[in-house]
């Protein structure tokens, strides 16, 4: 018997994404889409959504078979998520081979595919993997948002020509649709939450405009090893040991926090980076991780602050007891980045110059500054007056320093 041709309505081939045409006494597109936009809201997470996806597309549409494909991130393929049958039986990743071709022709568009008779469609006609697949009757629809196809929902019958009409295929791309606007907002509310997480960490460490410049670039790398021309700054508190015996810890902790917010305002401040906590001192990079032509001169700004800073505060103890700061800054080149094991990684600079900043730090003076030649050599027309020291022999160094005195 010869194949009968179905209706014209019913051979329509291809829908343009989002035109959803339903007959005026069906109802029941209507009350099926507004369905699927209250549970699609209401998902409570991506893995949820993914099985809601196919549970809704069969909802509405009488197919054998469906799957849920989303595109992986690393290998641009389109991946199965999840495949199931009609009777929502789970099925193994190999009992849908969904057609290459069909996908092809969904994507070149993008625009969703019906296909009434696939062995005999012009389109897939030659295309091994239709045949091969045996299917007689398909739909396909992308899910974008925007210029970005984030996956596709397919359904297909191997029993029935005929078996999906230009509403079903019109009911699926209204659910694609969806779907993909709810994968794309639960993709911005990740990454926003990854964002506040890094700027969190950042600025813990960094000064506001290191985090802008930064977070610009797309968060911190895994910042490898470079040679680098920073200052380092090491800041230490004096007579803490003996604040230490007499207050309880608790009163001590407090200081010592309170010390560490003055210390690391004041770094902020000047554009540095607070590499570390020390007991009672704390390291920081100028020059580093970003470049800065004037690092030099930032941090002994910075160390200036600082003083001053200390010197406004009120005393701790009974006795108003003050204690007094030594710094010690020096620059040079050094190797800046990542280093540690890979449960821990932690941004770091290792050479001379940093060693140097903290051996001046401890023959310094109390309330001022003492630094190497190297930052003394870098600092512009609007150096401060330096007391030079001349040269010191500094622990653990065979050669001499040549050294210089700030007092703020």
């Amino acid at each position: 018997m010869a194949r009968q041709d179905p209706p014209a309505w019913q051979r329509e081939e291809r829908v343009a994404l989002g035109d959803v045409v339903a007959p005026a006494d069906d109802s029941r597109h209507f009350g099926a889409l507004y369905e699927v936009g209250r549970k699609v809201l209401s998902a409570g997470s991506v893995e949820e959504l993914n099985e809601l996806a196919l549970k809704l597309a069969f909802d509405c549409i009488r197919a054998e078979r469906g799957a849920l494909l989303l595109r992986d991130s690393e290998s641009g393929e389109f991946v199965p998520r999840v495949l199931r049958s009609v009777d929502a039986q789970e099925l193994a990743q190999d009992a849908i081979r969904i057609p290459t071709s069909i996908v092809r022709e969904v994507l070149s568009g993008p625009t969703g595919i019906l296909t009434t008779d696939a062995l005999h469609d012009e389109r897939f006609a030659g295309r091994g993997s239709v045949r091969v697949s045996n299917i007689r009757s398909a739909l396909c629809a992308p899910l974008v948002a925007g210029d970005d196809v984030l996956g596709l929902i397919y359904l297909d019958s191997r029993l029935a020509t005929y078996a999906f009409t230009r509403n079903d295929l019109g009911l699926l791309n209204a659910i694609a649709n969806l779907i993909a606007i709810r994968l794309r907002q639960e993709a911005l509310h990740q990454e926003l939450t990854r964002e506040r997480i890094v700027r969190s960490n950042l600025e813990r460490y960094h000064s506001p405009d290191v985090v802008e410049a930064i977070m610009r670039g797309g968060g911190l790398p895994q910042i490898g090893l470079e040679e680098r021309d920073v200052t380092v700054m090491f800041a230490d508190l004096s007579g803490f040991t003996s604040l230490a015996e007499k207050e309880s810890p608790a009163r001590v902790a407090d200081f010592l926090n309170e010390y560490y917010a003055v210390a690391t305002r004041a770094i902020f401040d000047h554009g540095g980076t607070v590499n570390e906590y020390m007991g009672d001192g704390v390291m920081a990079i100028f020059g580093a991780p970003l470049a800065h032509p004037r690092h030099a001169a930032n941090a002994v700004l910075a160390g200036i602050d600082l003083l001053r800073r200390v010197r406004a505060a009120k005393g701790i103890g009974e006795e108003g007891m003050r204690l007094h700061v030594r710094i010690g800054i020096n620059s040079g080149a050094v190797v800046a980045g990542s280093v540690g094991s890979a449960e821990r990684l932690k941004y770091a600079v290792i050479g001379d110059p940093v060693n140097v900043a903290s051996r001046l730090e401890g023959v310094g003076r109390l309330d001022t500054i003492t630094i190497g030649e190297g930052t003394y050599v870098r600092l512009d027309e609007d150096r401060p007056h330096c007391e030079d020291l001349g040269e010191l022999q500094l622990k653990g160094r065979e050669g001499s320093v040549r050294a210089y005195c700030i007092r703020p």
